[in-house]
């Protein structure tokens, strides 16, 4: 849990952390409906007035709150789109980041927060995507697109072929770790969830002999 307190002795980024910090614990514990500017600053221990002075609302601070949780998986996976020299190698990596951060506990907090109040919190829904899987799918298509321009792999539409290998990637076991039925997995069930889904994907877009 984070550590409340005042934030008038730390310096403006070192408060805009902790305010992100904050609001992260309170939008997973309380729900994004429930919270609000006023819960926030409470939990911050400070007043709305030092609130709104970092994030004008609270669509602003949980878009920062996304941006944020976004960040720790985007950077590797932006490095191994632009470098990766072999498409099924580029696959098991951007697979096994995207994976393994999916099943961490703040990104299973956010992946329930959206499905539980997406249809009613449009702007939660939207946020998740832009900063969310849009993101991974944004990084992906270029180099795919690479490889078939490359005449490495047969891949026409590879902005579908991202989605759907994200899809394929987190299967069912995402679904049952989100839903509390399974624990996290281990590395190695996660190389073998990541192996598989490369393997019937590579097999779908090799070139014909």
């Amino acid at each position: 849990m984070v550590t409340n307190g005042r934030l008038g002795r730390t310096s403006p980024d070192e408060r805009r952390e902790h305010i992100l910090a904050v609001a992260a614990e309170a939008f997973a514990l309380e729900g994004y409906g429930i919270t609000s500017m006023s819960t926030i600053a409470a939990r911050l221990g400070g007043s709305k007035a030092t609130l709104y002075k970092y994030f004008s609302s609270k669509v602003e601070l949980f878009q920062a709150v996304m941006q944020r949780k976004s960040e720790a998986v985007i950077g590797p996976l932006e490095e191994l789109a632009d470098t990766s020299k072999d498409p099924e190698a580029l696959l098991i990596a951007f697979g096994t980041i995207f994976l393994s951060r999916l099943c961490q506990p703040d990104a299973l907090d956010i992946h329930r927060t959206v499905h539980g109040e997406g249809q009613r919190f449009p702007e939660v829904a939207r946020t998740f995507f832009a900063y969310g899987p849009d993101v991974a799918y944004a990084l992906l298509t270029p180099a795919l697109e690479r490889f078939h321009q490359e005449g490495q792999i047969d891949c026409p539409d590879p902005r579908l072929a991202a989605e759907q290998f994200f899809a394929m990637v987190r299967g069912d076991l995402h679904m049952r770790v989100s839903s509390g039925l399974i624990p996290p997995p281990s590395d190695a069930e996660i190389e073998r969830q990541v192996s598989h889904a490369v393997r019937i994907f590579v097999r779908g877009i090799a070139r014909e002999a």
